[in-house]
């Protein structure tokens, strides 16, 4: 009884659950974990984020009637999920590197190049820069690209999701990859000649 860990007996018995609870607690085992990422990708809080999956299998309770009209169950949830932690993020100033100083003093972070390849890679440090270079993305290229390296949602879901073509999807993730790429590739170079 996974999906009662999850949610809690009276929480299940408040919303008195009788239309298909083995296919509710199938997506509580199942997507437990997808819901939670998407809620801690938006949210940044571990707490937030599991109160966010909470409410969004509480969701999931409330309409579970339309489960029999979901095409892929996964994608739908993941839907929720972002919607969810959307209302649920606090107000708050986006981060840019507007100010160049601030931009290199973050990136001046980097692990040093004369270490080996391997070194560098595992550095948390360079995890950490990399987080915050994709949290300074404008939301219409972070989205994407969390969605689909974190995720791990194909362009077709990310599109539901979103609620965008699957086109746009494509050209999300690109621009976004391409951004991080030159932003990290200057630094580097930089660092080379600094």
């Amino acid at each position: 009884m996974a999906g009662q860990a999850v949610l809690g007996d009276a929480i299940l018995e408040e919303t008195k659950v009788t239309e298909q609870p083995a296919t509710i607690e199938s997506l509580v085992v199942g997507h437990t974990l997808l819901v939670f990422r998407i809620a801690y990708s938006i949210l940044r809080n571990h707490h937030d984020a599991e109160d966010a999956a909470q409410e969004c299998f509480l969701r999931v309770l409330k309409y579970g009637r339309k489960l029999t009209h979901v095409r892929n169950p996964k994608t739908w949830l993941a839907r929720i999920a972002w919607t969810v932690a959307l209302d649920r993020r606090p107000v708050r100033a986006t981060v840019l590197f507007n100010d160049e100083q601030s931009y290199y003093e973050l990136l001046d972070q980097l692990p040093d190049r004369s270490a080996p390849a391997d070194e560098q890679l595992a550095g948390r440090q360079l995890q950490q820069i990399l987080e915050r270079l994709i949290g300074s993305l404008p939301d219409e290229l972070r989205y994407p690209l969390e969605l689909s390296t974190v995720q791990e949602l194909n362009s077709t879901e990310i599109g539901e999701v979103l609620g965008i073509p699957e086109s746009s999807v494509r050209t999300r993730l690109m621009r976004a990859r391409k951004l991080l790429k030159e932003k990290l590739a200057g630094r580097m170079e930089v660092k080379r000649h600094g």
